[in-house]
């Protein structure tokens, strides 16, 4: 067992100096970001639906797409996968990022993320567990949209909390790089690095009580990155089921949380539309919901941190399995999981109700 991981260390230590690179410039370029709001008045100020009582400069995506460019140009093999998520990732934030200044209509938003996709799928990254005949491609060209669609906004959407869509990211990029570094697919692991190093140096400013916020060109961009991370690697060679649970598990909370609430405010009328979808907002998240039952802003936190960490350690002993029998119980205990947030977001239901922008 020891011996499968000893490739590990020397591999790791290639990645030290771009998760550092990235960390440290979003470190330091988070106090110009917070510099500039203020100055142009790009503020996220409090109402009824918002946890925070002040306004909070919201640039914060700036400078995590101003790193990422950084560390890509001058750490990284800019190869064609590559080249398209970074293209795509500065399509989606820099869209936030107007979207922060300026706000945009949720038909511009959507044109914009399906560009962004649609770049990506030009370059080949697609789900690869379809038939190779011509429904098949269809089929999976349209679950790769709804892939990339639905991470962008569900991590978008979980940014409710001082700290939570940050930390939420880099534990899902950590994880990733650990697979990736495993089966010894290197591109993968360095844009998970990458990835996970803008995060936790954006989580250093953003932790509660937070000097600045992801804004919607932060959460996307976040969100874009983590969904092409999902789609760059081939996370098992044990057949589909397990490569398509891998990082459905990994972002499991986001994933069962949007689709708790979109089936909730379907149910409840307030959702009727794909663009009402994108444009409702709500106290209704499982962050919310912790929060109603008695959770204070900090621990439900890290309550949440501490579920996504229990189910990515899940997922590196899935990848290793090769017996049926344990792979269904490693299933069995992340469905387990999904049925306590279920419990919790259903005792956590009698909130204040969601309300439009």
């Amino acid at each position: 067992m020891i011996a499968a991981y000893q490739h590990l260390w020397k591999v790791m230590l290639d990645f030290i100096a771009p998760f550092l690179f990235s960390f440290v410039l979003v470190v330091l370029l988070s106090p110009v970001m917070i510099f500039l709001a203020r100055k142009y008045n790009v503020l996220d100020y409090p109402n009824e639906r918002k946890m925070h009582k002040e306004p909070i400069p919201r640039l914060g995506g700036l400078g995590i797409l101003v790193a990422f460019w950084i560390v890509s140009l001058f750490c990284l093999p800019l190869t064609k996968e590559y080249w398209a998520i970074l293209l795509g990732a500065t399509l989606i934030g820099v869209m936030g990022i107007v979207d922060d200044v300026r706000p945009l209509s949720s038909r511009i938003r959507l044109v914009g993320q399906l560009a962004a996709a649609a770049i990506v799928m030009a370059a080949g990254m697609t789900v690869s567990f379809m038939p190779k005949v011509w429904w098949g491609h269809f089929v999976s060209y349209l679950i790769t949209f709804l892939w990339i669609l639905g991470i962008v906004n569900a991590v978008n959407f979980f940014d409710g909390l001082d700290g939570l869509a940050s930390g939420m990211v880099f534990i899902a990029a950590f994880f990733f790089v650990m697979l990736a570094i495993y089966l010894r697919q290197l591109d993968v692991a360095l844009v998970g690095v990458v990835t996970a190093g803008c995060a936790l140096g954006f989580l250093m400013w953003n932790s509660r009580p937070a000097k600045i916020y992801l804004g919607d060109g932060g959460s996307t961009l976040l969100g874009f990155l983590i969904a092409c991370l999902a789609l760059y690697g081939g996370w098992s060679n044990d057949g589909f089921i397990v490569a398509m649970g891998v990082p459905t598990i990994i972002l499991g909370v986001l994933i069962f949380d949007m689709i708790y609430i979109t089936l909730a405010r379907i149910k409840g009328g307030q959702v009727r539309s794909f663009q009402q979808w994108l444009d409702y907002t709500g106290k209704d998240h499982f962050h919310h919901r912790l929060i109603s039952l008695g959770f204070n802003e900090v621990s439900a936190v890290w309550f949440i941190y501490l579920v996504s960490f229990g189910l990515g350690l899940n997922v590196l002993v899935l990848e290793r399995l090769r017996n049926p029998l344990p792979i269904v119980v490693q299933f069995v205990h992340a469905i387990l999981v999904f049925i306590m947030i279920f419990l919790l977001m259903r005792a956590g239901r009698g909130i204040v109700d969601g309300t439009k922008k």
